[in-house]
């Protein structure tokens, strides 16, 4: 699942990531559209920004961590906003090279769902 709120960049990751041969839920423009959708959908990762529209996202990460859904955190800000709870997230700095961000997709996934990562990888 993809959480970003700018469209240029919510379609360059999903460029990357769909020509990797994953297939993506969203993208999610805002905290409370993310929120919606995980209530329908249990993604296996979920990408997202911290800044939506100039609201953190950190209730997104907090559902996250209750739902035991991994996710990665892509970003223009520094490391050190996220909320030292979340602190030991992937963390990628955007613009982020798309080699970057296929290798972090895959170990996150081996990490949490190995099954799944056989079958893409």
């Amino acid at each position: 699942m993809l959480v970003e709120d700018d469209p240029l960049v919510a379609m360059d990751l999903e460029m990357v990531l769909l020509a990797a041969g994953y297939r993506l839920i969203g993208p999610a423009g805002s905290c409370r559209q993310a929120l919606s959708m995980l209530r329908r959908e249990a993604p296996d990762l979920v990408i997202l920004d911290i800044n939506l529209h100039g609201e953190m996202a950190f209730a997104v990460f907090d559902h996250l961590d209750e739902l035991g859904r991994p996710f990665i955190i892509a970003s223009g800000h520094s490391r050190y906003v996220v909320p030292a709870r979340h602190a030991h997230r992937p963390f990628l700095q955007k613009p982020c090279d798309a080699n970057v961000l296929l290798r972090t997709v895959r170990s996150v996934l081996n990490e949490s769902s190995p099954e799944i990562a056989s079958r893409i990888a």
